[in-house]
């Protein structure tokens, strides 16, 4: 849903928006390359989750350049939300399934933002530990989680906010993610205070 999410808002800026010519080709080549992700995302997730196939070719990749990727994907979102994405990494090079792990990523990005108040901060961090694992921190000032929920959010069709589940999914995300962590051989974990915002730390192996 995430890259449908993106491909809708760069082309409602298209239609709606007067923009540069540089603009324009930046904001089709969004929508041609989500396009193209999402055509080869579904192969896999059915891979993932249905026939349940863990033997996917891993790829070098830059994590700063994935992220500087994920905030132009959600950068309509953004501004519609009045949302800030802060994005930090060493330019470090990540063993991963690039499809996968961009989803992984972009599916806690996108959750943040539904969490957020008007003006609210989301921060997407990456650092290595070792030479063979690396970690990504998403963290929002928003609701936060109740306690209570924190053990069951990764449980697939739960969702914490009820109120918001019409219309905005069926709770599949956070089970999507763990299924990627776990892929990549790492964790998952939250923290998170109501009114004060939610922290996921994922530890992976790359």
């Amino acid at each position: 849903k995430t890259p449908l999410t993106s491909v809708i808002g760069y082309a409602d800026m298209l239609r709606s928006k007067k923009m540069s010519e540089e603009n324009r080709i930046l904001a089709a080549d969004y929508i041609f390359n989500e396009g193209r992700r999402l055509e080869a995302l579904s192969l896999k997730l059915l891979d993932l989750l249905v026939v349940k196939n863990h033997d996917f070719e891993m790829k070098q990749i830059s994590l700063k350049e994935l992220f500087q990727n994920i905030e132009g994907i959600m950068r309509p979102v953004l501004i519609s939300s009045n949302i800030t994405l802060r994005t930090s990494t060493p330019d470090i090079q990540v063993q991963v399934e690039p499809d996968l792990i961009k989803t992984l990523i972009l599916n806690l990005v996108d959750n943040a933002i539904k969490a957020s108040l008007e003006n609210g901060i989301i921060s997407l961090t990456g650092k290595r530990i070792s030479t063979e694992r690396f970690v990504i921190i998403v963290e929002d000032n928003g609701k936060g989680i109740p306690e209570k929920e924190l053990s069951r959010i990764t449980e697939i069709f739960y969702t914490v906010d009820k109120s918001r589940a019409k219309g905005k999914g069926i709770g599949i995300g956070l089970s999507l993610c763990k299924e990627i962590v776990e892929l990549h051989g790492g964790e998952m974990k939250f923290e998170s205070q109501s009114g004060m915002g939610t922290s996921i730390y994922l530890d992976l192996r790359g």
